[in-house]
């Protein structure tokens, strides 16, 4: 194994093939092989837990974008090792030690997308960024081709999520939420289609995608801990850390390495697999408040690695979704719909002042007046397949958990409730004739794109509507 990655870590278990199996159990700072030194969270080496870019081990820490700005979404090593690149949710690319060569221009994506990926180029040193509706934008890079997405509610048609270049720089291979593998200019190896929930119950989905340098094969990591391999051979994934059972802390990316690759979690949570038959220890990196994981890349020859964090607080508020494992966007109407399975936090501060109205999907209406921040005043509602761990009356800040998703055939909507009238109404009610989107949940969706989520789909049909003229409005692009 060409690097030993230990730190202050939860008992961590490897059972994957060719590997022996140990447990560690909360050890201090460990010193480790090949110069990788890893200094735990809180200790005065650690590097700064607020930045948005966090560099590991050899890895060299050049810079990131702000927290505030806009989620990042991906992270890539520069060519041949040299800085890298922060790729943000509206396109734009943040290059540091590396020559930046344009990103997507402002406001030129549409209602509803985000960018989801970015792959270098080995051949040019360029790199290409894949957006949630299958647009590719090659800067410095030749330009392959690209899925293109039609836009539609209820998530039939799923997201791509990820891009990664193959071996030679000679095309591209794009991923999308339900396993599906796209390529251009590059050979096909298989894919998930057809064998994940997508959009259905129990939705498992695709998230990252890496290629194995060795093989020309790729490997295809899952939200629940899932790495599969595609002419490239897997040698563990997280759940073989948990004897197969998904432990609720959702994969957020994959990176190929020199010897295997390298699987982030959206807690901070990094595990190295390899064929060689030594322990993989998973290092947890201690993550600022508010904040997840959104990519990782490995750092070439340096013996380190980079993880892209999302974490974009606005207004005292936090992506109240940050936790949700396998997280499906749906249709914006009264508020915005989603599918999923975990917990939903509250915005920011707030007392909760409903919980239930028989009118909804499993009888749930969570809703909770905001008390500080731009929206102080306003009331948020948490309804349909929800388990409330509130009680009315109760105060509620950003690390409160508010309701548990469950999956389910309705999911979830969220959006502005009512702040007066019959408890179960949302904002919108006026506005909703069954088929189209409403202002308040146009500008929702908004709330929650600015605070690092994935964006609802808007609905073709009928008239928005208007916002009050006092209504605080969101940054989109």
């Amino acid at each position: 194994m060409d690097r030993l990655i230990v730190g202050r870590i939860r008992d961590a278990l490897l059972s994957g093939p060719g590997s022996t199996v140990r447990r560690v159990r909360g050890l201090a700072a460990v010193v480790v092989a090949s110069g990788l030194a890893w200094a735990p969270a809180g200790s005065a080496a650690s590097a700064s837990r607020t930045t948005t870019i966090v560099a590991i081990g050899g890895a060299k820490f050049l810079g990131a974008p702000p927290a505030a700005r806009r989620a990042v979404v991906a992270v890539t090593a520069g060519r041949s090792g040299r800085g890298y690149y922060a790729l943000l949710a509206d396109g734009s690319v943040s290059a540091y030690g590396a020559t930046n060569f344009g990103s997507i221009a402002p406001g030129t994506l549409p209602a509803g997308a985000t960018a989801t990926g970015i792959a270098l180029d080995p051949a040019t040193g360029g790199y290409w960024i894949v957006c949630s509706n299958g647009f590719v934008r090659a800067f410095h890079a030749p330009w392959r081709g690209e899925p293109r997405i039609p836009s539609g509610g209820w998530g039939q048609y799923p997201a791509a999520v990820a891009i990664a270049s193959t071996p030679s720089g000679s095309g591209y291979y794009v991923l999308r939420a339900n396993g599906a593998v796209n390529g251009f200019a590059a050979p096909g190896h298989g894919s998930l289609a057809g064998r994940l929930f997508y959009g259905t119950t129990a939705p498992v989905v695709a998230v990252s995608l890496a290629v194995d340098p060795k093989t020309g094969g790729y490997w295809i990591a899952t939200s629940t801990g899932g790495v599969f391999g595609f002419d490239a051979p897997v040698y563990g994934s997280p759940l073989t850390l948990v004897h197969g059972r998904y432990d609720g802390v959702a994969t957020a990316a994959i990176a190929a390495t020199t010897t295997g690759y390298l699987v982030a979690r959206s807690n901070g949570q990094v595990d190295a697999f390899t064929p060689v038959a030594t322990p993989v220890y998973g290092v947890r990196w201690s993550l600022a408040f508010g904040s997840s994981v959104s990519g990782v890349s490995d750092a070439a020859s340096s013996g380190g690695y980079y993880l892209a964090v999302d974490r974009t607080p606005l207004g005292g508020y936090f992506n109240p979704l940050r936790a949700v494992t396998s997280l499906v966007p749906q249709e914006i109407d009264q508020g915005v719909d989603y599918c999923g399975s975990g917990p939903i936090y509250a915005l920011g501060d707030g007392v909760v002042t409903n919980l239930y109205d028989v009118n909804w999907p499993s009888g749930t209406f969570v809703s909770y007046r905001l008390t500080t921040g731009p929206a102080a005043g306003l009331v948020v509602y948490v309804a349909e397949n929800v388990a409330p761990t509130v009680t009315v009356g109760e105060r509620v800040n950003a690390a409160t958990v508010v309701g548990v998703l469950h999956d389910a055939k309705t999911c979830l909507e969220t959006g502005w409730a009512r702040a007066t009238g019959p408890a179960g109404y949302a904002a919108g009610y006026g506005q909703f004739n069954g088929k189209n989107s409403t202002a308040y949940g146009i500008n929702f969706s908004a709330l929650l794109q600015a605070l690092g989520a994935r964006p609802g789909l808007p609905q073709p049909d009928g008239a928005a509507g208007t916002l009050p003229a006092t209504w605080p409005t969101w940054p989109t692009s």
